[in-house]
């Protein structure tokens, strides 16, 4: 008896049409962040955070492990071709973001795809971006009171974007794109 895979070919196109979508995005956010952590290094966290997008939406559209790992994975290659130069950033959001968010949706067993539960995921995410790539950026270098509000915008920002992601997958998954998937 063959046991059929949840990656299916229509779960693999449907990942790499969301991120087509969000890997643009994910340029975009990769050319803009010269200019925030020149200018206003205190919000590159929810610059940073739009990258969390492809994942967030893959999920709450599709609703089967590993769709978040691999539209990352696809999207960064998007990006890559029109944003090269972030190649080792787009490697780290794979893997780090990619990543987190599979691992969040396994401690819910696959089966917690509430709004709540995706948020404070995203925030789990954010907390810890903030901690590592707001080091990464020098936000020790601000004094207490402003890492400390530079963390919290990277929280915000991953909070806002994971609802944002919601938002994009329910209404696909409402739309019935994803309807024959499940």
């Amino acid at each position: 008896m063959t046991t059929r895979s949840p990656l299916s070919t229509r779960v693999l196109l449907i990942c790499a049409a969301i991120a087509v979508g969000t890997g643009i995005l994910s340029a975009v956010a990769g050319y803009l962040t010269i200019p925030v952590v020149a200018g206003a290094p205190i919000f590159y966290g929810f610059v940073l955070s739009m990258h969390l997008l492809p994942g967030i939406v893959a999920q709450e559209m599709l609703r089967t492990p590993w769709v978040a790992l691999i539209t990352h994975l696809l999207a960064a290659l998007v990006a890559l071709a029109m944003s090269p130069q972030w190649f080792l950033s787009y490697v780290a959001a794979i893997a780090i973001m990619g990543g987190a968010q599979e691992g969040w949706a396994a401690i819910g067993r696959y089966q917690k795809w509430s709004t709540g539960w995706m948020l404070m995921g995203g925030a789990v995410l954010g907390l810890l971006l903030g901690l590592t790539a707001g080091l990464g950026i020098g936000i020790s270098k601000f004094g207490v009171p402003l890492a400390l509000v530079s963390v919290l915008v990277y929280v915000a920002g991953a909070a806002f974007w994971t609802f944002v992601g919601v938002l994009l997958g329910r209404s696909m998954r409402k739309a019935g794109l994803a309807r024959t998937v499940n």
